[in-house]
């Protein structure tokens, strides 16, 4: 079970709500199986990790607080299983509820554009598509790890009409749709939306175009933190330095500088609306929410 918990410190493709889903699958096993000590140490291990994920970190808070006390050595632990699938409950009712609150933006069928991956965006756009209000989606990869790549799949098993694009391609991709969606790792309480890097020029783009640009989060996101005590770490270099499967440079190589992060802030002005379980909001509405995020769940 301990290597679950690595894979999920080390994941870099997936978006907090996804991570905080497969979090509670794992808590779920350790449970069932009474493995109570490889819990603890995991959660340890995820304390350590993630650190551009405050609302992952949120929820770990919540489970070491509620959760691990339930569980006792050689006793039931059908009460501690049942908290975490009222949790579940809440986060799919969540993305269900945000889902059809985007839908009911569009009464004609509509070409949307996205980046990266989030779980809550993908099932915005199934419902969409449900509903036969979705015409096309173009997809940009969010670089240097390619997620996009994972969402463009789920799209295409769905027979949803998709068009992949490079990060570097959003001016082209932008004009060719009726509005821009994306998701949220976090939304600071001094007014910032940390979300994929790429993000930022994606709203400059928005704005000079004139489309809106739409971000799909559930309460859970909307940290008490300014977003200058949140850290966006640094990735490896080496990411960006692929010339192929043998061949790898390394910064000592080329005695250069490296600029590798995910994560990256952008002002909430520069967002058209917010689209929360709880409806939408502008962002000079968003105080109603700041700071409820880790009581959400």
């Amino acid at each position: 079970m301990l290597k679950e918990f690595e894979q999920l410190a080390s994941d870099n493709t997936s978006g907090a709500t996804e991570l905080i889903r497969k979090l509670l699958a794992l808590c779920e096993s350790c449970a069932i199986g009474y493995r109570f000590d490889e819990l603890r140490e995991g959660f340890i291990q995820l304390e350590q990790s993630q650190k551009s994920m405050p609302s992952l970190h949120a929820v770990l808070h919540i489970l070491e607080s509620e959760f691990l006390s339930k569980l006792k050595e050689n006793e039931e632990t059908a009460d501690a299983i049942a908290y975490l699938s009222s949790l579940e409950k809440i986060l799919a009712q969540s993305g269900a509820q945000i889902a059809d609150i985007f839908s009911n933006l569009f009464e004609k069928p509509v070409t949307l554009a996205t980046m990266s991956r989030s779980s809550t965006v993908l099932s915005a756009l199934f419902h969409l598509d449900g509903l036969q209000r979705l015409t096309h989606v173009y997809l940009l990869e969010g670089r240097p790890m390619l997620e996009g790549h994972r969402s463009v799949r789920d799209l295409y098993e769905r027979q949803i009409p998709v068009t992949l694009m490079t990060d570097a391609a959003m001016a082209e991709a932008v004009p060719r749709a009726d509005a821009v969606v994306v998701g949220a790792d976090s939304i600071s309480a001094d007014g910032y939306l940390l979300n994929k890097t790429g993000t930022l020029p994606l709203a400059l783009c928005c704005r000079s175009i004139g489309k809106p640009l739409y971000v799909l989060c559930d309460s859970l996101k909307f940290s008490p933190q300014l977003h200058e005590h949140v850290p966006v770490e640094d990735r490896p270099g080496e990411e960006l330095l692929a010339d192929g499967e043998d061949s790898v440079w390394t910064e000592d190589d080329g005695g250069f500088a490296i600029w590798n992060r995910y994560f990256e802030w952008t002002p909430i002005d520069m967002v058209t609306a917010f689209i929360t379980e709880r409806g939408v909001f502008k962002p000079d509405q968003l105080s109603a929410l700041a700071g409820e995020g880790e009581g959400a769940v």
